[in-house]
């Protein structure tokens, strides 16, 4: 059914097949998500060519522990973009910019100015 795979084709965050049986607002939309699984003619999501041709910075904050963004596809997606500086942590959540943003933006302008350890 709904499944993360790797590529930049198709993801979802956190939607299992059972939710659709037992989620009575999902319930109408079982048979289109099913249909929308098996599909494997996606179009590509990101233009990866252009993306390695990036030539502006880019500071952005990676979750170890984010429960909706896989960590490897995080990082891949990050090695495939020149220019991207990263404040890694495990000690915010997926909502820090919402949260917390003077301490998300603090580690982020600390990356921008190289002041970072």
């Amino acid at each position: 059914m709904l499944s993360r795979q790797n590529n930049n084709k198709k993801q979802t965050e956190m939607i299992y097949p059972f939710m659709f049986d037992v989620y009575p607002e999902l319930m109408p939309l079982k048979a289109a998500a099913n249909i929308l699984a098996e599909w494997d003619d996606w179009e590509e999501l990101y233009d990866t060519q252009q993306l390695g041709a990036n030539q502006v910075p880019i500071y952005a904050v990676s979750y170890m522990d984010d429960m909706y963004v896989d960590w490897d596809l995080a990082q891949d997606a990050v090695r495939h973009i020149p220019n991207v500086h990263v404040f890694h942590t495990n000690s915010l959540l997926h909502n820090a910019v919402r949260a917390k943003p003077d301490e998300v933006l603090s580690h982020l302008f600390r990356l921008r100015d190289d002041t970072m350890d």
